[in-house]
């Protein structure tokens, strides 16, 4: 069983960590204009940030691991795998923008369906393997999640804002921002 006090400190550590992230996208001209140096270790550093928090997260699920129903830990894992493929598939979609800065608008891929693809499949993910384990802690938790991506999405999307302008702005009217339209 886990305690309140640690939940508050796994959340924390979860909003804390993942503004890091967010705070690349400030006050710079932008992540294409570091160094390769320096992109290497923001993406690394953004690797272990991930990495720390879902590992946190399948601690604070095995402590409240409460499966309700076969049927419903059996969506969970879908669901799950279903984040980890848009993560993959958005990750897939950026490769290039990552380490040849081209300064191009990724529009294709995952990027044709949200802007942000890979936080989708994070949020999917969580909410997936919560309600696999059936933890309340879990899915509170992931709603957390989702609302900290949601802002640092809005980090993110002002940096592509200043460095491509109306083109990101058509962008933004066409395609939705965390989830995709389904008509």
């Amino acid at each position: 069983m886990i305690s309140y006090l640690e939940f508050i400190l796994i959340i924390s550590y979860m909003a804390i960590t993942y503004h890091i992230i967010a705070l690349k996208y400030r006050k710079s001209r932008g992540f294409p204009y570091f160094s390769r140096i320096s992109r290497t270790f923001l993406v690394s550093l953004h690797a272990f940030i991930v990495i720390t928090n879902i590992l946190l997260y399948f601690w604070l699920i095995s402590k409240d691991f409460n499966p309700i129903s076969v049927i419903l830990s059996a969506i969970g894992i879908i669901l799950f795998a279903a984040g980890l493929y848009i993560i993959y598939w958005g990750s897939y979609s950026l490769r290039k923008a990552v380490f040849i800065p081209e300064n191009k608008l990724v529009t294709t891929g995952a990027f044709a369906r949200v802007r942000h693809p890979m936080y989708l499949g994070g949020i999917i993910g969580a909410f997936g393997l919560a309600l696999f384990a059936g933890s309340v802690l879990g899915f509170i938790y992931s709603f957390i999640l989702a609302l900290i991506l949601s802002h640092i999405a809005d980090s993110e999307e002002k940096d592509l804002r200043a460095r491509f302008g109306q083109e990101y702005v058509e962008y933004q009217k066409k395609v939705p921002k965390l989830f995709p339209r389904v008509w």
